[in-house]
């Protein structure tokens, strides 16, 4: 048994307590953005930062607050109440390819001082895109433990085409096995034991997300509809970074249907025919 598990172990049997939600709970928004000394091109970033944020201006539900952690703050992103910049350090490429675990952790811990109440948190990357009803979803559920968001779409930015995830709903995978944002965890962080202890021991690895959650005893339920939009192929993609040809899973999961792509266009709010604003 390694460290991980034998503390995710230890803290099931001794802090992991049924949750007793609110009946509006807080939804956090935890989104690591690359530093400008690493993006290939700062301004590229700040303008698909803004599609992500224009998405949760447009949740059917809007008790939420945003946390955003980078080297350097977006000149468009909030300074207003519900919005809050936590600096990184310096990030340099011969140490990683990302430091968003790093990012992922000292949101945590800003949370776990700023909140006392509880939340569902979500791990948002800066270029993905939540259907305006998720968040409204989650609170009229509300189930105190969590959810997995296994149904969505991955988006081609220069093209507008959209691949199908869900295997429930016939894409080849679950969108959790491709994509960061496709988890919100239950946490009270006025009333749990070592919240921020227990957002790190989740940890950032996203396919893995269901697993450590159950282990630690906040088994997730799935979203039943699709609910996130994974944005490829616009510049500044961690998967451009890794090396990975993601436009090979579209072409195996191709949306062609043109009232159909209609449909899930306007269901997110996109234009058409490209989706994001590069």
């Amino acid at each position: 048994m390694d460290l991980k598990t034998l503390l995710s172990f230890g803290y099931r049997q001794f802090f992991s307590k049924p949750h007793k939600p609110d009946a509006a709970p807080l939804i956090v928004v935890m989104i690591p953005l690359v530093g400008k000394a690493r993006a290939k091109d700062w301004e590229a970033v700040c303008r698909v930062l803004e599609d992500t944020l224009d998405a949760l201006r447009a949740q059917s539900y809007q008790n939420y607050e945003v946390l955003l952690c980078s080297q350097d703050r977006p000149d468009n992103f909030p300074q207003q109440e519900g919005y809050h910049f936590i600096s990184a350090p310096p990030h340099h490429a011969a140490e990683t390819v990302s430091d968003q675990g790093l990012k992922v952790r000292l949101m945590s811990a800003y949370a776990g001082e700023t909140f006392d109440r509880f939340s569902y948190v979500l791990h948002l990357d800066a270029d993905d895109l939540p259907h305006p009803d998720l968040f409204r979803y989650v609170v009229e559920n509300n189930n105190g433990r969590g959810y997995l968001i296994e149904q969505g779409y991955m988006l081609d930015a220069p093209s507008g085409r959209l691949g199908l995830f869900g295997r429930d709903i016939g894409g080849t995978q679950d969108l959790c096995e491709h994509c960061g944002s496709c988890a919100l965890f239950a946490v009270d962080w006025g009333k749990q034991a070592f919240p921020a202890s227990y957002m790190r021991l989740i940890g950032n690895g996203h396919r893995k997300y269901a697993e450590r959650a159950a282990r630690l005893g906040f088994p997730l339920d799935p979203i039943p509809f699709p609910s996130m939009l994974y944005v490829v192929n616009h510049g500044d993609n961690m998967q451009i970074r890794k090396g990975n040809d993601k436009l090979l899973y579209i072409e195996d999961n191709d949306i062609i249907d043109p009232a159909r792509l209609s449909a899930i266009r306007e269901d997110f709010g996109l234009s058409e025919p490209t989706a994001v604003s590069l």
